[in-house]
């Protein structure tokens, strides 16, 4: 590998945070909220957590074969048809991934800034910014990601500010009313939230210190899991458990309703929209990075920025099948659920087994 696909383990974190964060934390908390009351927060955490073990099996997978992408570990522990039909189950999500995504940014936008603009042009526009992002090598992408890793951070801090004057902290109480008949359901809907980072299979192998990675990514795993918290506090305080139920984006209604009466900017919409997009931006251009990776070595090929121009009128396509945004929730979201389970529960489950004993056959 050369050196312009070497990144640093601090870079990764922030790929990752940048990648996990996308549409999902706009829903979220009314999601949450809906199935698990003031105790949604829970569904959050375990979400989470339950990612923590697939981490660090991947992480194991690459100690198992130090110096091998994901694709020369799978070529040799596997049949290869076995191992192209995972490919292709990959390659299938992230343009899932990306048509829910893009439409769900494309109604926001539309519903808060753009509102004469075509849904259509809107999707166009956005898919040509990010394919030109996702055709470059992994280390630009990587500075891009630690460029917007920041204003994530400094976006959530904004928000709690913004709010504290207006906040009613008694509207988290009970902070223990749980329904544990009702939290699988609860942690189900948290699942696509934590989307992206299966992202690790393709490059915790360019880690320029592959040995201290494992830290980095479950640090950024808890900056992720800490955002979130802190949404579903701010938005739960501001709103009560039942207007947050109805919301049906409270990550940025919470703060369209803020006024700063005698501040230079008294509507703060531009600066909220303005932010998004970096976000979304910094979520899409991995995940289609990641899918024509992914089909360059289905097909042997060199370079995989040949294959992200096919890949657009697809995702746009898959993005404008659901009439509204009922349908996009409702049809798509439940897909995606399940898709992102297998993705980030199950593949690298069944990798780590076959490495695993091709090592110890390899052994005896």
């Amino acid at each position: 590998m050369d050196g312009n696909n070497r990144i640093s383990n601090e870079q990764i974190k922030a790929l990752l945070i940048t990648t996990v964060i996308g549409v999902g934390i706009l829903s979220l908390p009314s999601d949450v909220a809906a199935i698990m009351r003031t105790g949604g927060w829970v569904a959050i955490v375990i979400g989470g957590i339950l990612i923590i073990p697939f981490i660090i099996i991947i992480d194991r997978i690459f100690k198992l074969y130090p110096g091998k992408s994901i694709f020369q570990i799978g070529q040799e522990v596997m049949p290869p048809w076995i191992f192209k039909l995972i490919l292709l189950i990959l390659l299938a999500y992230m343009l899932f991934i990306l048509s829910y995504g893009i439409r769900v940014f494309a109604e926001v936008i539309k519903a808060y800034l753009l509102e004469t603009t075509p849904t259509e042009v809107i999707i166009i526009t956005m898919l040509i910014a990010v394919s030109y992002i996702a055709r470059s090598n992994i280390e630009a992408i990587a500075r891009m990601a630690v460029m917007i890793y920041p204003i994530i951070l400094g976006f959530t801090i904004f928000i709690i500010l913004v709010n504290l004057p207006n906040t009613d902290y008694t509207n988290i109480y009970p902070v223990f009313d749980i329904d544990y008949a009702r939290l699988p359901k609860g942690i189900m809907g948290t699942i696509f939230a934590y989307a992206g980072y299966e992202l690790i299979i393709f490059v915790l192998p360019l880690s320029e210190d592959s040995n201290g990675s494992l830290m980095y990514n479950l640090r950024g795993l808890f900056i992720v899991m800490g955002v979130y918290l802190i949404m579903f506090f701010i938005t739960l305080s501001r709103y009560g458990v039942f207007q947050l139920q109805r919301e049906i984006w409270p990550s940025i209604a919470v703060v369209k309703e803020v006024d700063l009466p005698g501040f230079f900017l008294e509507n703060l919409d531009g600066i909220v929209m303005a932010a998004w997009v970096m976000v979304v931006y910094g979520s899409m251009g991995p995940s289609l990075y990641a899918a024509g990776l992914i089909l360059s070595n289905i097909l042997n090929t060199r370079y995989h920025n040949i294959f992200i121009p096919f890949f657009l009128p697809i995702i746009y396509i898959v993005a404008l099948l659901p009439s509204n945004l009922v349908q996009v929730y409702e049809k798509m979201g439940a897909i995606l659920n399940y898709i992102t389970a297998v993705a980030i529960f199950l593949i690298p489950i069944i990798i780590f087994a076959s490495a695993y004993i091709k090592k110890r056959r390899g052994r005896t």
